[in-house]
């Protein structure tokens, strides 16, 4: 039996690669990577006989002409290829919790764009407003704001600095993954009513005081920490699968602290 085709862009993000780890997604599928620089032809006879593309390249730094191009930009290409091949796929799309930033608007834009090709072509789509992430292997996610608290504490830096004193959503790699397997076999967990925006249903909420003071106790109490009293979907064991994954990364690496 043939496999659907799935085209993916940003294959090689934390989410891209925790994805393509997946042996079930890579046996049930027949994967395809978008690259940034792929010339028209070749993205164009990609689009043929695909079923969804699932957008994950993203731009995070730079100036916000910058961060426009990356994102919005090449949203925008790709929607004006799609449409002009006639191949439209319906995107599943992977944004932010929006932020006032250059980068928020910068997703927001893309998403605006998404929201209008779905009209036009009249195609369901499904965007991802996704938190911080947590979760094993999070040393592939260099920008997250999780990994860096972390190493912090792991390389004990004598001032520890918070990114802000909001409180924010978290959510497990595992449960990201779970997610967007669900979408690509038609069973999104969509959140509005126009059935545009979708979650994922494992969150938890917490200020970044909450997250280092849990962070903390399973840095100082090591093997003694009470994992086992704390269920698996909890913030408690999710934070003890992230921080000793990263603990494994770091220290087999020769890094200090500035």
């Amino acid at each position: 039996m043939a496999k659907d085709k799935l085209l993916i862009t940003g294959a090689d993000s934390y989410i891209g690669q925790m994805l393509l780890s997946e042996r079930a997604l890579c046996d049930s599928f027949k994967w395809v990577e978008l690259k940034r620089d792929m010339g028209k032809e070749e993205v164009c006879h990609n689009l043929s006989d695909a079923k969804y593309l699932l957008h994950l390249f993203e731009t995070k730094s730079g100036s916000e002409e910058q961060l426009i191009a990356g994102n919005a930009g090449y949203t925008q290409q790709l929607i004006a290829l799609m449409e002009e091949s006639t191949y439209t796929l319906p995107f599943i799309y992977v944004s932010s919790d929006y932020d006032d930033s250059e980068y928020g608007r910068s997703k927001l834009l893309s998403e605006q764009l998404i929201r209008e090709y779905g009209q036009r072509q009249r195609i369901r789509n499904m965007i991802y407003r996704l938190p911080v992430l947590m979760g094993e292997q999070l040393y592939l996610d260099q920008e997250n704001p999780l990994h860096d608290l972390c190493r912090q504490l792991i390389l004990e830096e004598e001032a520890i600095v918070l990114p802000d004193r909001e409180e924010h959503r978290f959510v497990d790699i595992k449960d990201v993954t779970g997610e967007i397997s669900r979408a690509l076999n038609g069973r999104p967990f969509y959140a509005t009513v126009d059935l545009s925006i979708c979650v994922i249903p494992s969150e938890h909420y917490a200020v970044w005081d909450r997250i280092l003071s849990i962070l903390r106790e399973i840095k100082e109490r090591g093997e003694d920490y009470p994992l086992l009293q704390y269920r698996k979907s909890s913030l408690e064991y999710k934070l003890y699968l992230t921080y000793h994954s990263l603990l494994n990364y770091y220290s087999t690496r020769d890094i200090k602290s500035p």
